[in-house]
């Protein structure tokens, strides 16, 4: 398969996280997470046209997002607020 690649600087992206659950008479037989991602850009549909025909032929889009940034200091685990002790 080709690579297609289109390169757009996001100004805002959202997520949202479902679970689906697939029912036949009434009992549940299969569940899965669905995450919706929504990105913001300033630019026209045509910088993501490649995509946008790929997805309308039916074909799967794998999403690569990168950053110029070295290191953002992202913390690595999040860590919890030390147990404050009550002083008399």
């Amino acid at each position: 398969m080709a690579e297609i690649k289109a390169e757009v600087r996001v100004d805002k992206l959202e997520a949202k996280v479902k679970l689906v659950e697939e029912k036949e008479e009434g009992v549940v037989i299969d569940r899965r997470l669905v995450t919706e991602v929504k990105i913001q850009y300033e630019g026209t549909p045509a910088m993501l046209e490649k995509i946008l025909w790929t997805l309308q032929a039916g074909h799967t889009v794998k999403a690569t997002f990168t950053t110029p940034q070295q290191g953002l200091d992202l913390p690595e685990e999040v860590k919890e607020p030390a147990e404050a002790g009550a002083a008399s």
